[in-house]
């Protein structure tokens, strides 16, 4: 005698919800990080160049407005402490320490060579210009 069940189950997954829901995240974290900027510089114009150097994490930002404000990591400072502040944030220059500069592109080419001076020369800090991409010719 042969006993057939009446129900069968059958087991299968369905993949439609899971798309609609990785869809869902990958839309949010396009728009999250759209959102996402760096506090660490103040709004300044950055110069054009073919090569885009953007603000790393792991650096400190000296910036330097349009209207000559100095900042470090955003926060307003005078010129003339930039030197210690970054002495006691970073501690002794050593061959992988650098600086990242934010200079606006319409601040007049004297300023840059006294911040790249006291932070380069004096300092003995490594520095890098930042920039943003597209070359304006």
């Amino acid at each position: 005698m042969s006993l057939k069940s009446r129900n069968k189950v059958t087991v299968e997954f369905n993949m439609s919800s899971m798309t609609d829901l990785v869809f869902l995240l990958l839309i949010f974290f396009v728009i999250l990080s759209t959102l996402v900027t760096n506090n660490n510089i103040m709004d300044v114009s950055l110069p054009k160049s073919s090569s885009d150097t953007r603000p790393q994490d792991k650096m400190p930002v000296v910036s330097v407005s349009e209207n000559l404000e100095y900042a470090f990591d955003g926060k307003p400072i005078e010129k003339e402490a930039i030197l210690s502040t970054l002495q006691a944030t970073l501690g002794p220059a050593s061959a992988d320490t650098k600086v990242q500069l934010a200079i606006d592109e319409n601040v007049p080419h004297k300023y840059f060579v006294e911040l790249a001076d006291l932070v380069w020369v004096q300092g003995k800090y490594k520095i890098t210009l930042m920039t943003s991409p597209g070359n304006k010719r």
